[in-house]
């Protein structure tokens, strides 16, 4: 019999899988065979490695049965094939395959789950957390690609845009005093690299109690931002001179010059107190540089984030950049 956590993470694959089915066997082979950006994967790429996963870690590694997983490593671990080549095999339109695939993951997840079985990747159900997180990563980059796709098929020149006022950047007011913070997590949910915890020594900072508005970033292009080297790192510079570009992803001007948004749903408005989004790295720290401000080291992030829960409440509007390169935390070990 399965404990109630158990039952949990079988609920949220079947959620999962069925969002998977629901939302994309309406598309057509073209949409799912095509690649919309050269960083993402095709939509159809995505579906079956996403079920090739499930397969390989329960069946292949838990179970040390690879009948059903053997032939397809070189398809479905993305070391084994480029980005490009991934819309050309000839599965990956196959949604009735892909519903006997995810079904077959329910059942053995609820069976492997139960007290029968003893591996070290179902202590704490970790493989079953970890294939859910795996699966709704994928679902998320999927959107990306659904987003890239709006980008490159509909078009918005006889879009009417709604304006809206460009606003000062709301400086940060937020005091985290000096002092020892606990930065990393040991939950089962945490990702490896964000193990262990540990004690980190921070001075004084303010950080802002909100994220950057459209109103706010509509200010710093106004005010030149994309066009004044000073604000940009030489890194920077050089990718906003080689792309040309002069706004976030997404947005796109009128005829009458008046800017709006793309979005899954086409053309729209720009929300002016809506967090901007669509903005990589170069332009996140340029836009701190021209506020007089830097973005956040992730250790300040988090320690923010634990010592203020209003702030905390205020996240996940968008991805939010820190300043610092992604690196694993002191003491981290791969699972």
């Amino acid at each position: 019999m399965t404990v109630p956590e158990n039952n949990e993470i079988a609920e949220h694959l079947s959620t999962l899988h069925a969002i998977l089915i629901n939302q994309f066997s309406s598309y057509s082979e073209k949409d799912l065979r095509t690649q919309y950006h050269p960083d993402l994967s095709q939509l159809g790429w995505h579906l079956n490695h996403i079920a090739f996963i499930e397969q390989y870690w329960l069946r292949e590694v838990v179970l040390g049965d690879n009948t059903y997983t053997k032939d397809s490593h070189q398809d479905y671990f993305p070391e084994f094939i480029d980005k490009a080549e991934r819309g050309r095999l000839s599965g990956i339109t196959d949604f009735g395959q892909l519903e006997t695939d995810f079904s077959d993951t329910e059942e053995l997840w609820v069976e492997l789950a139960s007290d029968q079985y003893n591996h070290p990747l179902l202590k704490k159900n970790y493989i079953g957390w970890f294939l859910l997180q795996h699966g709704q990563q994928h679902l998320e980059t999927m959107k990306m690609v659904l987003h890239e796709r709006v980008l490159s098929t509909v078009p918005g020149a006889s879009f009417t845009a709604g304006q809206f006022d460009a606003l000062d950047p709301v400086l940060p007011e937020l005091l985290i005093s000096a002092g020892d913070y606990e930065v990393g997590s040991n939950d089962i949910l945490a990702c490896d690299n964000e193990q262990a915890v540990h004690v980190e020594a921070l001075p004084a900072f303010l950080i802002a109690a909100s994220a950057v508005s459209n109103a706010e970033y509509l200010g710093f292009m106004q005010a030149g931002g994309y066009h004044l080297q000073e604000l940009w790192t030489d890194e920077g510079w050089l990718w906003k001179t080689e792309s040309r570009t002069n706004a976030p992803r997404y947005w796109r001007q009128d005829d009458g010059a008046n800017l709006y948004r793309i979005s899954l749903d086409g053309p729209g408005d720009i929300e002016a107190n809506e967090a901007v989004s669509g903005l990589n790295w170069y332009e996140a720290d340029a836009f701190a540089r021209y506020a007089g401000c830097r973005l956040p080291h992730e250790f300040e992030w988090e320690a923010a984030m634990k010592t203020d829960t209003a702030l905390f409440a205020s996240t996940g509007q968008a991805w939010e950049w820190c300043g610092n390169t992604f690196h694993p935390y002191a003491g981290f070990q791969a699972f």
